[in-house]
C-alpha cells in the first residue's frame, strides 16, 4: 500500500532505505518549453483506493478544459519509473519521495519548476515551510510537496491499563518500562503481545525513535552529519535492549506475523501495545472497523530532554516533472490543478494525510478524516524537523539500515554501531 510507505518508511532516512539508486540518468532540455501534444501521461505509485482517488482528479481535469488529456497508471515501481525516464520513454509527471530529491536532480530524473513557477507567478508561500524544503535542492525546486507526513505514537489502551498504566510514555526511560511490561510472552519465549513500536520493522521504526529523541541526521546546510549524539544512541539501545530481553528471533518472528495495516496487523488485532506510525493509520482503522480503543500521543523524547517534547521527522510525498517529458507544459498544468486547495483536500482525505498546502487544511473534505483535529494539533509542534536534502540520502540510508540490522540481532551494541556508522559516513558529504 505505496500510500503509507513514504511516511513509514518514509521519513528521509527510512524513505531512502527502501530506495534504489539509478546512476548516470540523461534528459532533455531544461525549462518551460511548450507541451508536444495533447496527451500528458502521469504515472503513479499508489493502488487500489488511493489510486482511485488520484484517478478521479485526472478525470475531473480533464472535463475542467480541452487543451490537455491526462492518461494515468498506476506503476508501484520506482525502479521500473527511473529506467523508463532515463531511456526518454517515461511519464510527463510522477510522483516519489522527499528523500529522492536530490539524487534525481543529480542524476537528470526531475526537471527544475523553478521557469515554471517564476513565469506563472505560483504562490510557495501558501505551503507549510516544512514541506516545501522537500522539494528543494541547491537552490532549485525540483518538486512540489503533496503532503505533511510524520509519525505518531499509537497505544493500546487497554493494553496499557492492564500493566498499571494509565497515560502514554512521555520519555525514553518511560517508553522502555511500558514495551517491557505490556510484552506478553508464551511458555517457550515466543511474544504473544508485542509491546514495543518495532513492528513493522526495525527499520520503520528507527527514524522516528531518534528523531523523536532528538536526533537530527545533518545540519541545516548539509554540510555535516549531526547524528553523532545521545539520541541516535539511546535509540539504538532501545532495541538493543529490547531484542536481549526477548530474543532477537522472536522480534523478527512478531514482525513477520499479519499484514502492516491489514485486518491481521498486530495493532488491529489487539497485539501490539505501542505503534509509531503516520496520519493515515487513523483511516485505516476506520475503513477496516477496527474496534481497538486506542489513543494518540506525541513520539517519547530523550529522558532529561522536555524541551524536545513533541519531535519528530517532517517528510512529504512529491510530484516532480520528468525531465524527459514530452509534454511539460501539460504536467505542470495538471500539477497546478491537483495541488488546488479542494483537489488536493479531496485526494489527500481518501489517504488520511495532512495536506502541505495551508489553504487546503480548512477544506470541508478534511473534516472526514479520523483523528484530524489531534493530528493537526500534533503537526504543529516547532519540534518537527525536515531532513534537508542532499545527494547521498539514499547512500546513507544503507549504511544505516547495515547498522541498524547489526544492533537488531546483537552482533553490536549501541556504541559499536554508532562509531561505526560515523566512520563510514564521514565522507559521503564531501
Amino acid at each position: 500500500m505505496r500510500a503509507f510507505r513514504k511516511i513509514g518508511l518514509s521519513l528521509a532516512a527510512t524513505a531512502a532505505l527502501m530506495s534504489g539508486v539509478l546512476a548516470g540518468c540523461g534528459g532533455g532540455k531544461d525549462g518551460a518549453d511548450g507541451g508536444a501534444g495533447s496527451k500528458v501521461v502521469v504515472w503513479y505509485l499508489w493502488g487500489g483506493p488511493e489510486g482511485q482517488a488520484l484517478d478521479a482528479v485526472i478525470q475531473d481535469f480533464n472535463k475542467s478544459q480541452s487543451q490537455y488529456v491526462v492518461e494515468g497508471l498506476s506503476v508501484p515501481d520506482e525502479q521500473k519509473i527511473k529506467v523508463a525516464i532515463a531511456g526518454g520513454n517515461g511519464p510527463d509527471l510522477t510522483d516519489s519521495f522527499s528523500a529522492n530529491v536530490a539524487p534525481y536532480a543529480e542524476q537528470g530524473i526531475a526537471l527544475p519548476l523553478d521557469e515554471f513557477i517564476a513565469r506563472d507567478k505560483y504562490d510557495m508561500n501558501d505551503f507549510l515551510p516544512a514541506a516545501v524544503e522537500s522539494g528543494k535542492y541547491k537552490g532549485k525546486t525540483y518538486a512540489l510537496p503533496l503532503n505533511v507526513s510524520f509519525s505518531m505514537m499509537y497505544y493500546n489502551k487497554k493494553l496499557l491499563a492492564e500493566a498499571g498504566f494509565t497515560e502514554p510514555p512521555k520519555t525514553s526511560k518511560e517508553l522502555m518500562d511500558v514495551v517491557v511490561k505490556t510484552t506478553k510472552t508464551r511458555p517457550d519465549g515466543t511474544i504473544d503481545v508485542l509491546g514495543s513500536p518495532q513492528y513493522p520493522s526495525d527499520k520503520f521504526l528507527f527514524g522516528p525513535l531518534a528523531y523523536g529523541f532528538g536526533t537530527n541526521w545533518v545540519n541545516k546546510d548539509a554540510t555535516q552529519f549531526t547524528f553523532d549524539a545521545p539520541s541516535t544512541l539511546e535509540a539504538f539501545r532501545f532495541i538493543y535492549d529490547y531484542n536481549k530481553k526477548f530474543g532477537a528471533d522472536n522480534v523478527k518472528r512478531m514482525q513477520g506475523s499479519g499484514k502492516w495495516l491489514d485486518p491481521n496487523d498486530p495493532f488491529f488485532m489487539g497485539k501490539q501495545a505501542i505503534r509509531f506510525d503516520g496520519p493515515w493509520m487513523s483511516a485505516q482503522m476506520k475503513s477496516k472497523n477496527i474496534q481497538v480503543d486506542y489513543g494518540i500521543a506525541p513520539l517519547p523524547y530523550l529522558d532529561g530532554k522536555p524541551e524536545m517534547a513533541g519531535g519528530g521527522e517532517n517528510s512529504s510525498s512529491v510530484f516532480y516533472i520528468a525531465k524527459t517529458a514530452k509534454n511539460k507544459e501539460g504536467a505542470w498544468a495538471f500539477m497546478k490543478f491537483l495541488y488546488e486547495p479542494k483537489n488536493l483536500a479531496k485526494f489527500l482525505s481518501v489517504l488520511g494525510n495532512v495536506p502541505a498546502k495551508k489553504s487546503a487544511l480548512d477544506d470541508p473534505a478534511m473534516k472526514s478524516v479520523p483523528d484530524f483535529d489531534k493530528i493537526m494539533e500534533l503537526s504543529k509542534s516547532p519540534n518537527l524537523r525536515s531532513t534537508p536534502n542532499y545527494a547521498k540520502q539514499i547512500d546513507f540510508g544503507k549504511v544505516l539500515e547495515d547498522e541498524l540490522d547489526q544492533v537488531t540481532f546483537l552482533k553490536k551494541t549501541p556504541e559499536e554501531a554508532l562509531k561505526s556508522l560515523t566512520e563510514r559516513t564521514k565522507d559521503l558529504l564531501k
